[in-house]
This record gives structure tokens, C-alpha cells and sequence, in this order.
């Protein structure tokens, strides 16, 4: 593997004509023979020392922002960039393998490590980053790049086949929903063409809401999954979406408490909405006909917390780790119910990462299980 090499580093940056600071701590890291790198608390790259730029040949310019990506090997470059934007949205630290092209052309395999940096408040000032090469046999490496290769390749077919189905979707949803209306508001009507139109529309919203699963799938897995983030009432969303919910339930029953008339928080109140209906519908699902589903709203000093507690099947302990995985699902409850590909709780985790949020559940084989939202809260407006 080649050797790290030294490079004079330019002292503006050529994205923003800004001075680089290079006195004090940049100075020293100038200095150290490792490549070693710093972002904004936005993950923004705003400095990497000169080892950095003389081991890939590029320099200091190229590499700001999120230029260091093109630095990475192809097959690489999806899952360290979706490694790094969960990492800057829920502020741990990340570890991560991938191939980084030297000056010669060639990939070699590192390790990067970057841990974020807080101030006295406890707020993230900047995140600091170090890059080390890694020993991988031939074989780990090529069985390595193969695996992500077909990864790669299974989720463009995914994410193609879902967006091709979402025109002609909508619109057999739109007039499947369209038949519906025109039987019911006839005189008469016989039932078995009333109930066929209703399981039409039923597997039409099914279906729907697979596609749009698996475009946010796509979407967290390549990085691109965004938020618009603004000051949003979290007590008046989780009401709306209860009082909307409940007529749409008839074997259920949701009860809400609220410690709080208003509990204020930075966030997109249609991905939190998405959040929360997943919720919802898994704990219906999960749940017997007839049972209460308790949805709690909850002021914790800085927090604001959202929990959903049902009363059904429950999830074994040794099942939980694995609940928030893509393509996992792990209770068991009626099969007429429960259909899905195991892609809801881990878009729900990366949304709440994404509001530097948590989700979480505890729960008890036959009692239920509890899932819990915690996101900052802001100044009530």
C-alpha cells in the first residue's frame, strides 16, 4: 500500500474563497503524518491536512464539503455517504470501510473514524475525523466488493421498479376510490359488489403504501432522504393524526393523554406524520380487535417525548435488535393484517436520526409493546 506523503496545503478554500485556519490546533494537524480531517457540525468538510490531499492527489478544494466522497470507490461511495448523514443526524460517532483512491489511480482499503465534538451546552461544535489504512485479505476484499456490488445492484432495481409503479398506482387507486363512491351513494346497491369495491380499494392503499416504502428505502439507503425542518407544534400533530386515525378504525380504540397544551419542537411535520401513522397502524396490526391503543404525549425536561403502547403479541427480547433493520419483521399477529416487507420501523429510525431524535421500544411477549419518540424541544413560539 503506498506510503503517506506530504503536500503544501493551499490556504483558501476554493468553494468559498474563505482563509483556511491554519494556526493554533490546525496548525498542529498540518503537521501529523496521518490524514486527518474536520467538519461543521452539518457535516460539511471545512479542513484536511496535507497527508489527505498528497495521498489522493487532490487538492484541499476538491475534498470540501461532501467532495471527498468522489475520492471513494464507486461501489463504496452509497453506503459511506448514508453512514455519514446517519451519523450527523443523530450525533454518534462512525465507523466506516471503504476504498480510497491514491494519486496512482488505484484503490486501497481505510477505516475512517469520526467522533463529534460538543461544547460546554452539550451542542455539536464540529466533528474531527482520522482515515487509517487496513490490512484486508484478497479474498475478504473481493467477496467484499461483490456483496456490495449485488447490493447496489438489488437496490436500483428496487428503487426503478417502485417508481415506475407509482403513476399507473395512483391512478388505479383514484378510480378504484372513484367506484367505491358512485356504489355507495346508489339506492340500492347489492352488498358482494359493495364489499368487492372496498377490498379493491384496501389492496390499492396496501400496495401504495409498499411503493412509497420502498422509494423512502432508496432513498435512506443512498443518502437522499431529506427533512424541511420548522417550528411545529408536536401536541396538535399527534391530536390531528389521532382524531383523523380513529374514524378509520372500528375495531379499535386510541386514547390520548397530554400532559402539555403545546409542546414545540424543529421538525417536518410530514415525515413526523409518516412516524407516527407507522406507528399506529403497526400497533392495530399487532394488536386484538377490541383492545386500546394509548398514545401519550410527554414534556421531559429538554425532550419531548411521543409514546405508543398497544396490547398485543408483544416482541421477544432477542428479536428487538434486529427491529429497526430493513426487511425485518419480527412479531407475529394476523396474517390478514400484517402483510409487509419489515421496511416501516427503519424509516421511521432514520426520519427521527435525521430530527437528532430517537425511537425505541420495550415490550413483553403477550402484554404489548411500547414505542417512544424523543426529539429536542424549542422555545414555545
Amino acid at each position: 500500500m503506498p506510503m503517506f506523503g506530504t503536500n503544501r496545503m493551499p490556504r483558501t478554500n476554493g468553494r468559498t474563497g474563505q482563509e483556511v485556519d491554519l494556526t493554533g490546533e490546525y496548525q498542529l494537524l498540518a503537521t501529523l503524518p496521518a490524514m486527518l480531517f474536520t467538519s461543521r457540525p452539518d457535516g460539511f468538510w471545512n479542513y484536511v491536512n496535507p497527508p489527505f490531499c498528497a495521498y489522493t492527489g487532490y487538492p484541499q478544494e476538491a475534498l470540501m464539503g461532501l467532495g471527498w466522497a468522489e475520492v471513494l470507490h464507486a461501489d463504496d461511495r452509497t453506503l459511506s455517504l448514508s453512514r455519514w448523514h446517519a451519523a450527523i443526524g443523530c450525533g454518534t460517532p462512525l465507523q466506516v470501510e471503504h476504498r480510497l483512491l491514491h494519486a496512482d489511480g488505484k484503490h486501497y482499503w481505510f477505516r475512517t473514524h469520526c467522533t463529534p465534538q460538543h461544547n460546554a451546552a452539550g451542542a455539536i461544535t464540529r466533528w474531527a475525523g482520522i482515515t487509517v489504512p487496513v490490512e484486508i485479505p484478497p479474498e475478504v476484499a473481493d467477496e467484499r466488493a461483490l456483496r456490495r456490488s449485488a447490493e447496489l445492484a438489488r437496490d436500483s432495481v428496487i428503487a426503478i421498479t417502485a417508481h415506475e409503479l407509482r403513476a399507473p398506482m395512483t391512478i388505479l387507486l383514484g378510480q378504484a376510490q372513484l367506484h367505491q363512491r358512485r356504489l355507495a351513494s346508489r339506492e340500492y346497491v347489492n352488498p358482494n359488489d359493495l364489499r368487492a369495491a372496498t377490498i379493491l380499494v384496501e389492496q390499492s392503499l396496501r400496495l401504495s403504501r409498499l411503493i412509497h416504502a420502498l422509494l423512502n428505502t432508496a432513498e435512506v439507503d443512498h443518502g437522499q432522504l431529506q427533512i424541511s425542518v420548522a417550528p411545529l407544534d408536536l401536541a396538535a400533530l399527534v391530536r390531528q393524526i389521532v382524531e383523523l386515525l380513529q374514524p378509520t378504525l372500528p375495531t379499535h380504540i386510541l386514547r390520548l393523554s397530554a400532559d402539555v397544551p403545546s409542546l414545540w419542537v424543529a421538525g417536518d411535520a410530514m415525515r413526523l406524520e409518516q412516524v407516527l401513522q407507522n406507528l399506529l397502524q403497526n400497533a392495530v396490526s399487532y394488536s386484538p380487535a377490541g383492545s386500546e391503543i394509548e398514545v401519550a404525549v410527554t414534556s421531559l425536561g429538554d425532550q419531548a417525548q411521543v409514546s405508543v403502547r398497544d396490547y398485543g403479541c408483544g416482541i421477544a427480547s432477542n428479536l428487538r435488535p434486529a427491529l429497526f433493520r430493513r426487511f425485518v419483521r419480527t412479531r407475529s399477529g394476523d396474517s390478514t393484517t400484517t402483510s409487509g416487507m419489515g421496511l416501516g420501523l427503519y424509516i421511521c429510525k432514520t426520519i427521527m436520526e435525521l430530527h437528532a431524535g430517537s425511537i425505541d421500544v420495550e415490550s413483553t411477549v403477550g402484554d404489548g409493546s411500547t414505542f417512544t419518540l424523543l426529539l429536542p424541544k424549542i422555545p414555545e413560539l
